[in-house]
């Protein structure tokens, strides 16, 4: 039997681990149950929902198939993304997150958090 010595590890190139995280982030369980979701409009064009995150809860790490629009009305809500790392947004804020953006949206502090979440779909 021959005797093999085991190949040392070798780190995966930055453009599959980004591939890799956008793989497992779309297949990532739904949001957190946590966060309070009111549905406000739905239909072809956008859909439009008030967020409730409580204190200490995150949306888990997940991306969307279309452009999304955050606006903040109350409290300080924390976007985790690669690109801009981890960014506070407060009342009267507006976050945009074009289609595919890997993100974690968490609310870092002792207060709720209400977000208006507008989900941009391609119109007919």
């Amino acid at each position: 039997m021959p005797d093999h010595a085991p190949r040392p590890r070798r780190a995966l190139p930055a453009r599959v681990t980004l591939t890799l995280a956008a793989v497992l982030a779309a297949v990532a369980p739904a949001p957190a149950a946590d966060v309070a979701e009111t549905l406000a409009l739905d239909n072809e064009c956008v859909r439009v929902s008030l967020l409730v995150f409580p204190p200490g809860v995150a949306s888990g790490i997940h991306l969307n198939g279309e452009p999304e629009v955050g606006i903040v009305v109350e409290g300080t809500l924390t976007l985790v993304t690669s690109a801009r790392g981890k960014e506070p947004f407060g009342p009267g804020q507006v976050i945009y997150l074009k289609t595919g953006t890997v993100h974690d949206a968490l609310n870092e502090t002792a207060t709720p958090v209400k977000v208006w979440a507008l989900n941009l779909k391609k119109c007919p």
